[in-house]
């Protein structure tokens, strides 16, 4: 599944030679998203520290009203011994809190490519449009120069006259709007990038993902796999309730005193802590010896805790329904994405023969040209059409590759490459 995920996200990415995916990862917006990675890891290994041993220096002075006085100095700590208790709790915890994390950093990051993908191609499609407007632009200053010579043999009307300088008007302000509409675009794409880039055209994409691939990849997706970590949440919530209202509270502890220095060591069985510390008397007098104490209760009646394992399980029960409502709502998502990439692709062969109908007509314009029955307006003309026609395909190319990615984000995929 791995290599054909790597195939799919590496055929359109890829402009002529410009690769878009290293130019987002170079963007401002994505050195932001990996400062939130490193502190999203840096919060997981805070957790897992949680599961270290502990020391701390103790001490401890006193004196009675008759003068004596006692002083003590020593260490102890504690360690999380058995597999359960707060601090296993909260690395769970934790552990859930880092992956919704980068479910959360991969969508941000599916986002920004396709930002700048939709950027980048709308400054290349930008740049064609000028092409074609500039193009046109010739062509109207030629046709208000044939009209005002025909006006001059007597061959035109004033009307005709209007009607050629209206358009060549018409074609200067496109002109000018192409300009402005390029600069714009480019002024865009360079902000997300953070670097100027000259676009190119993209490469359609070859092979498209089939239905029944989109949905299968329906598990990888961030809503689905958020579900899942709330309703994995819900069943340890669940777990702890039960561990607590059920399980006695067992606390062993030795501590004995020979010489002066004495040691305690303890165990409490529900939160699965082993405590110990070793102290050594300065002042005053101890006592030598060896204890045990054993100590043992149970919740034999708490209707809170009752009431809040019934709300436990409720949660339990809600997060099953979400978890089948998001997988509900995935497949509908991925459907409608394939088909937008399906009408995409048929769009594309109708640029397809829209664009070679554009050449022959151009052909054809050529050849009655050479054969002294057409005019050079009409081959100028024809060279609009096809720069129109070829606008139109880049367009749908451009299309097509917005609805490939946008699939492919569907399916759960990082298009900036990485981990899954």
């Amino acid at each position: 599944m791995r290599k054909t995920w790597l195939f799919f996200l590496l055929l359109p990415a890829l402009a002529q030679g410009v690769d878009l995916r290293a130019l987002v990862r170079q963007s401002p917006g994505f050195r932001d998203l990996e400062a939130a990675r490193a502190q999203a890891e840096l919060a997981l290994e805070a957790a897992r520290a949680g599961l270290g041993p502990t020391l701390a220096p103790q001490g401890s002075y006193s004196r009675t009203p008759l003068g004596q006085e006692s002083l003590s100095l020593g260490v102890g700590g504690s360690l999380p011994l058995l597999l359960w208790g707060p601090a296993w709790d909260n690395l769970r915890a934790a552990e859930r809190a880092y992956r919704q994390s980068l479910l959360d950093l991969k969508a941000q990051e599916n986002a920004l490519f396709q930002k700048a993908l939709s950027q980048y191609l709308d400054a290349y499609l930008a740049g064609l449009d000028l092409g074609v407007a500039r193009k046109t632009l010739e062509l109207r200053e030629a046709q208000l120069k044939a009209v005002e010579a025909q006006q001059a043999r007597g061959q035109a009307t004033f009307q005709a006259l209007l009607e050629a300088q209206a358009n060549l008007a018409q074609a200067q302000a496109d002109a000018l709007r192409a300009e402005l509409a390029l600069s714009l675009a480019r002024a865009r794409l360079e902000a997300t990038l953070g670097i100027r880039v000259e676009p190119l055209s993209l490469s359609p994409p070859r092979v498209l993902p089939t239905l029944e691939e989109a949905l299968k990849a329906k598990e990888r997706r961030p809503d689905v796999q958020k579900a899942r970590l709330a309703l994995e949440e819900a069943e340890d919530l669940l777990a702890q309730a039960r561990r607590d209202r059920f399980l006695p509270r067992v606390s062993v502890n030795v501590s004995g005193t020979e010489a002066g220095t004495g040691f305690g060591l303890g165990l409490d069985l529900k939160s699965g802590e082993l405590s110990y510390a070793l102290q050594h008397a300065l002042l005053g007098a101890s006592q030598s010896g060896l204890t045990l104490q054993a100590q043992a209760s149970f919740p034999l009646y708490s209707p809170s805790q009752d009431l809040g394992l019934r709300q436990k399980e409720r949660a339990v029960e809600q997060a099953k329904r979400a978890l089948e409502n998001a997988l509900s709502a995935a497949e509908l998502d991925l459907r409608s994405k394939h088909q937008t990439l399906l009408q995409a692709q048929a769009q594309m062969g109708v640029a397809s023969k829209l664009l070679e109908a554009a050449k022959n007509s151009l052909d054809m314009a050529q050849k009655r040209l050479e054969a002294g029955t057409g005019t050079r307006l009409e081959v100028a003309q024809a060279g609009v059409n096809l720069l129109q026609a070829q606008r139109t395909w880049e367009g749908a190319v451009s299309a097509l590759s917005q609805a490939y990615y946008a699939l492919l984000d569907a399916m759960g995929g990082a298009l900036l490459g990485g981990e899954e």
